[in-house]
């Protein structure tokens, strides 16, 4: 039998089609094969039923730059000219099979180009191993995008093709639903070389854990990453990622790029390696370690089953078929199976074989020695002569596409062409290269020029010579309807973001995303969305303007008030008019204000319940976990899964207090499902109805026994030495009341599967009234704090819908100690669904939780009973600090006057007030660029400037003395932007605009 392999260079090439192919070369000798060598030297060392057909290159793709007819598609043209040249080069030859490999799409063509060339063959066999629109869909760089070219050559070439055969009964079974020709199993067991196991060399270590195979992400690195993260570091003596790395279409991203960020958000001593080749791969799996294929996708997986049948430890991702040819083939044999919709239910066997390797290595390789590796399954001569089953329909359109595309190239052919010329074409190659870095240094230049609009102050300085210009195109657009007034609402929102940023060209981007003259930007907005019915967003827009300018200007306070009053935020009403009504009690309203609630929130309930499902076996411990469930019942199993890998929750020191606060969903059902598999101390209560966080949370303080408490939501987790770590902190020290780690932001599906890493909160030096600057330096995911706060400083805010967590840290920041610890420890899952903290209504209820917190009451409230010198430390960090969640330098010019007047009253003589000058002076700099009155073309520009200007003089002012003070080794930087007032609540809130 004479078979056609339609592949090239089988036997220099690593993929994993090229392996298969030389494994049924080597185990079938009674067959023939041939192939095309391109690169592959024609007397290269192969197997003597192997033999090469040298490359004819007939056909190119320039062959076809002037096609456009409707049929064919131009999508088509490369797998024509592919399949032209591998017949070009078995041109006049006789074979029984042509077999082509379906991660290549030139089958679509083979049939009518082997007629073409003359070649006589039987049958064409499709060898499935993978259709690259799955590789690319499932990759880092277009994740989930359909390829709908692709799919359909794929389609095609499956039902054109005389034979299908597959290693892998997972794959075929995705084809079986897409067409219903038939396709043969080839079982694994015919063409591979298992290894003989091997009982492991001994080691004083710990195991070693390795990633081996591509680094695309359907093959699951990140979720190794992430597990990792998860395994205790003591269990294990390194953890490695081996195998080549994916790049995008151009080659300017590579998959290693995403991996080393998500490394660097967890595990530094996490190695990315080299591949490594079949022989150091043998040494790799007979050492002290596990395996880890986490594939989210796999025909099969060939690397697991080398690993497994070594007698190598070997955990593998449910996405890849060869877990499904385990359990039907070999039941016996145990490795470890990871749910990647559910990666941490993988923990607790992974830590079991960790901890007992030796034991669990012997087990395997005995089971391995008893394994009967006969097959009666089909070989591969019985498949190829298997009955010929295709589309013929599908045969004929391509067949007519052919002839139309060999008619096309025929007429042309005839033509003079200067790339037919044997020296033209080497002067082609040649100049090819040049022009590609003529191109490279073209995009370069771009860039070159685009790069001013990447630093903000030069973006605002070259944009502001526009800004009338761009005021009277949108401030003069028509509002005579509803969609009048959204097209004028969305030029707004380009004119102060980066909305519709993604479609701007630099002309555009020019003339877009505005940070000068808010104020009037943000009053038009809340015209607008008062004419549209959004009262709220509207009052919003309006009190970001006297926040700003720290007054009524413009006479909004009455429209705020009335509005806030309506929409429920009665409290916020009174905090707004103490804040900006200009009188003399201004500050000392505010601080009533913030004395009052700390006197209203003194006590706790007596609650009541519809239920409380108590499932507890003592009534001390040592932690309390508090949770509250809204519409929480989708993400809850997997919330409880992971909460349940904590080392306190294991040996019984913590308690799940998981509060339902009227929720319409079935979050009780999915508990008592979940209960008995979780088997931990876990009480569930509800509520009669709806109730915002804080209540739902003080009622879990009720409820709870421990002297330390947890709160999260089913979108937040924790690490699992967490709770331990953060619990000792606090015993070792009884002035420490509160204790946090670093924390990380992540983007999940609706599984809760990891998709990319958002942000870190950084909290490295740490110093407590950092909180006063940003308020995520203290926070509660990935933190710890004494029960006895509450018994000190009152309970949480009920009345809050979002904001009551920052008004409980405002509240209590005066009184309390607190400290990071170096580990991230807290983990944010960011679901693709809307979150109640992003919504005006949370940024209106800042005003009362953090807003008159900073006002010169707040700040008397804050420092009456602190020392002068922490009041000084607090100013000068004002002047250079770092967000926990920001690489660079900011500054917080509002809060350090607030504090400087402060400091002026209880101490005049303070060295901290040389700055109050050049403060005062840069803060109404500022203001006068977020509101300029009298406008011309040229105003913006001409304020810009000057605000530079005076930002400039005063850091060289400030930097003569500023070496004296130690303020976290930070440097001074008034770059105007990186004010606190252009970080918090500058960005846009984007309401929903009929289509």
């Amino acid at each position: 039998m004479k078979v056609l392999i339609a592949d090239f260079d089988l036997f220099i090439k690593l993929g994993g089609g090229q392996t298969f192919y030389r494994s049924i070369i080597k185990k079938n000798p009674q067959i023939d094969f041939y192939y095309i060598a391109v690169k592959e030297l024609l007397d290269s060392p192969r197997p003597t039923n192997a033999h090469v057909l040298p490359y004819q290159e007939q056909f190119l793709l320039t062959n076809f730059k002037n096609f456009f007819e409707v049929t064919p598609p131009k999508w088509v043209e490369r797998a024509f000219v592919m399949a032209g040249n591998i017949a070009a080069s078995a041109a006049n030859q006789q074979f029984d099979v042509v077999d082509v490999p379906d991660y290549e799409q030139w089958g679509i063509f083979l049939r009518p180009a082997l007629n073409y060339f003359k070649v006589n063959f039987d049958r064409i066999a499709l060898s499935m191993h993978g259709i690259i629109s799955t590789t690319v869909r499932l990759d880092w760089f277009d994740f989930g995008l359909e390829n709908i070219p692709l799919d359909i050559q794929e389609k095609m070439q499956y039902k054109t093709a005389d034979i299908r055969y597959g290693i892998s009964n997972s794959y075929l079974d995705e084809w079986r639903e897409v067409s219903d020709l038939d396709s043969h199993y080839y079982n694994p067991l015919h063409f591979l070389d298992l290894p003989k196991p091997t009982r492991g060399l001994p080691s004083e270590k710990p195991p070693s854990i390795n990633f081996i195979g591509r680094t695309e992400k359907r093959k699951g690195p990140d979720i190794f990453v992430d597990l990792v993260w998860w395994i205790p570091r003591e269990s294990y003596s390194e953890a490695r990622i081996i195998g080549p790395h994916s790049f995008n279409y151009n080659e300017l991203q590579c998959s290693k790029d995403y991996l080393m960020k998500m490394i660097n958000n967890r595990n530094k001593d996490l190695k990315i390696c080299v591949p490594m080749n079949p022989a150091e791969l043998v040494e790799l799996f007979a050492s002290k370690s596990i395996t880890f294929v986490p594939s989210r996708y796999d025909t099969l997986n060939l690397v697991a089953l080398e690993s497994l049948f070594s007698g190598c430890p070997t955990a593998i991702g449910n996405g890849a078929g060869v877990c499904r040819f385990l359990e039907e083939t070999f039941p016996e044999i145990p490795f470890i199976k990871i749910d990647v919709n559910n990666i941490y239910t993988a923990l607790p066997l992974i830590s079991k074989v960790l901890d007992n390797y030796d034991e669990y290595r012997e087990y395997l390789v005995n089971q391995l020695f008893s394994t009967n590796r006969e097959t009666s399954d089909p070989d591969l001569e019985t498949i190829y002569n298997s009955s010929l089953v295709s589309d013929s329909e599908t045969s004929e359109e391509l067949a007519q596409w052919y002839s139309q595309l060999v008619t096309y190239w025929g007429s042309n052919r005839s033509g003079f062409s200067l790339g037919k010329i044997p020296v033209v074409k080497v002067v082609k190659s040649q100049i090819k290269p040049i022009y590609k870095q003529i191109q490279n240094t073209i995009g370069d230049t771009r860039e070159q020029l685009r790069k001013p609009l990447e630093e903000t102050r030069n973006a605002q300085t070259l944009k502001s010579s526009k800004l009338v210009k761009r005021y009277k195109y949108t401030f003069n657009a028509s509002e005579l309807t509803q969609k009048d007034l959204g097209n004028k609402v969305k030029e707004c929102w380009k004119l102060g973001s980066d909305f519709g940023g993604e479609n701007q060209n630099l002309e555009d981007r020019l003339g877009n995303g505005y940070r000068i003259d808010r104020v009037r930007l943000w009053r038009e907005i809340a015209r607008i969305e008062e004419l549209r019915g959004n009262e709220l967003v509207a009052a919003t827009y309006k009190l970001r303007g006297m926040r700003l300018l720290d007054q009524d200007l413009f006479g909004d306070i009455s429209y705020v008030k009335r509005a806030l009053t309506h929409q429920g935020f009665t409290k916020e009403a009174e905090i707004v008019q103490a804040m900006y009504v200009q009188n003399s009690e201004r500050e000392n309203r505010c601080y009533e204000l913030i004395q009052q609630s700390l006197l209203d929130n003194v006590l706790n309930k007596a609650w009541d319940y519809e239920f409380v499902d108590d499932r507890r076996d003592k009534s001390v411990y040592r932690v309390s976990v508090i949770v509250s469930l809204y519409n929480a019942a989708d993400k809850l199993p997997l919330f409880l899964r992971t909460l349940q890998h904590q080392t306190l929750i294991q040996r019984g020191e913590a308690e799940v207090i998981l509060v339902d606060s009227g929720s319409p969903g079935d979050e009780y059902q999915v508990f008592q499902q979940l209960a008995d598999e979780l088997n931990i101390p876990i009480v569930y209560a509800r509520s009669k109805k709806r109730e915002t966080i804080q209540t739902a949370w003080n009622r879990g303080i009720d409820l709870s026994s421990g002297r330390f408490l947890s709160f999260l939501g089913v979108d937040e987790t924790i690490l699992p030495g967490c709770l331990e770590i953060l619990a000792e902190e606090l015993d070792e020290d009884p002035e420490l009341d509160w204790v946090i780690g670093h924390s990380l932001v992540t983007n999940v599906d609706k599984q809760g599967s990891w998709v990319n890493d958002v942000m870190s909160y950084n909290r490295q030096n740490y110093k407590q009234d950092l909180v006063y600057l940003e308020t995520c330096y203290l926070s509660w995911v990935g933190a710890l704090y004494r029960r006895s706060i509450h018994d000190r400083f009152g309970y949480y805010d009920g009345s809050f819908r979002g904001a009551g967590d920052t008004e409980f840290k405002s509240r209590i920041l005066p009184f309390i100690n607190s400290k990071v610890v170096d580990q991230t420890l807290g983990v944010f899952w960011n679901y693709p669904d809307e979150r109640t903290t992003q919504s005006p209504a949370a940024e209106i209820e800042d005003m009362r939780a953090w807003y008159v917190h900073r006002t010169l009451g707040g700040v008397r409230y804050g420092f009456a009973n602190r020392k002068v010198e922490e009041i000084e430390q607090l100013i000068y960090l004002c002047l250079g600090y770092r967000k926990s969640y920001c690489g660079h330098i900011s500054t917080d010019l509002e809060y350090a006057y607030n504090l400087s007047l402060y400091l002026k009253e209880v101490h005049p003589e303070s060295q901290a007030l040389r700055y109050f000058k050049g403060i005062e002076t840069l803060l109404k700099a500022y203001r006068s660029l977020d509101w300029i009155p009298k406008l011309s073309r040229f105003s913006p520009l001409n304020r810009i400037i000057e605000t530079r200007k005076i930002a400039a003089q005063i850091q060289q002012e400030h930097q003569v003395y500023w070496h004296q003070h130690n303020n976290l080794e930070l440097q001074l930087n008034y770059r105007i932007f990186n004010d606190n007032r252009h970080e918090q609540h500058a960005f846009l809130w984007f309401t929903n605009i009929e289509k």
